[in-house]
């Protein structure tokens, strides 16, 4: 199988996140962020804008056949509802850390086949780190989860869980870890941290083998999860529904999520048994 960071797809995608990035952080340099407010009261920057045409402009070149979804792209279902494959884009997830200048945010490029991420990346513009995860070989990809940064590159996995246990929190939204859960995680491990982050940088620190587990309780959307999905469960990782299930993409005329985890599958039953608790 051939090596992905030399493969010409993962190339071309690597070029594109780059591209976008290097826009992003043009912009995040700027006294004037271009902030505006989108219809849901969400805010939407200059940067949102700049990386959504590049990586627009990047997909199209390198895959005029598959269309793509991007969350500063208005498509009907009526439309993408005929589409068996799509890109699904965040190009800047935490848009909200952008504005604080914090960081924490990322850029998300997912492929989807019937409802199902097969390719994600996932790119963070301020610490220049890169995660890509293969569920299902496309274009002679080879399946796996890897990170690069610069031109250091690895294969990455979920770790066994282990004390302490490493909470991903939200940096931005919704409250920090439920205290009965972390009860429930003190039977078996002495100790339970929790670590904020925003964006999908949770995910990806999940898959690496840092953290062990994020709890989202509020609504996501389809581009904050997909490509981090593909990552996550290339690394031997969860991310599913309050019932085990995992997200499917582009079914449904809402491309609004419900509640999630991110976990292996050792801490999968302990979340589980406490979601039916809160019913």
């Amino acid at each position: 199988m051939q090596d992905i960071s030399k493969h010409p797809i993962f190339q071309a995608l690597q070029k594109i996140i780059h591209d976008a990035a290097d826009v992003i952080m043009d912009i995040y340099q700027r006294a004037d962020l271009g902030i505006e407010q989108k219809l849901d009261d969400s805010p939407v920057t200059a940067a949102d804008l700049a990386a959504h045409k590049v990586i627009l402009a990047g997909l199209q070149a390198l895959t005029p056949d598959i269309p793509v979804l991007s969350e500063e792209g208005v498509v009907s279902f009526e439309e993408r509802s005929g589409w068996p494959m799509l890109w699904i884009v965040d190009p800047l997830d935490g848009t909200k850390e952008f504005i604080k200048r914090n960081g924490e945010f990322s850029i998300n490029i997912a492929l989807v086949e019937n409802g199902v991420p097969i390719l994600g990346v996932v790119y963070l513009p301020t610490t220049s780190e890169g995660y890509v995860g293969v569920t299902e070989s496309w274009k002679d990809l080879p399946v796996g989860a890897f990170k690069w940064q610069g031109n250091e590159f690895e294969s990455i996995k979920l770790r066994d869980p282990r004390d302490p246990i490493i909470v991903m929190t939200s940096r931005s939204h919704g409250p920090a870890l439920p205290a009965d859960l972390k009860a429930t995680l003190k039977l078996a491990y002495e100790q339970v941290r929790e670590l904020p982050k925003g964006s999908s940088i949770k995910g990806c620190r999940i898959a690496e083998g840092i953290a062990d587990l994020h709890l989202r309780r509020g609504p996501t959307s389809e581009w904050d999860t997909a490509a981090q999905q593909a990552i996550i469960e290339a690394a031997g990782g969860m991310l599913v529904t309050p019932t085990g299930q995992p997200f499917r993409y582009n079914q449904r005329k809402t491309l609004l999520n419900g509640h999630f985890f991110v976990s292996g599958p050792e801490l999968a039953p302990s979340v589980i048994d406490w979601y039916k608790k809160q019913d």
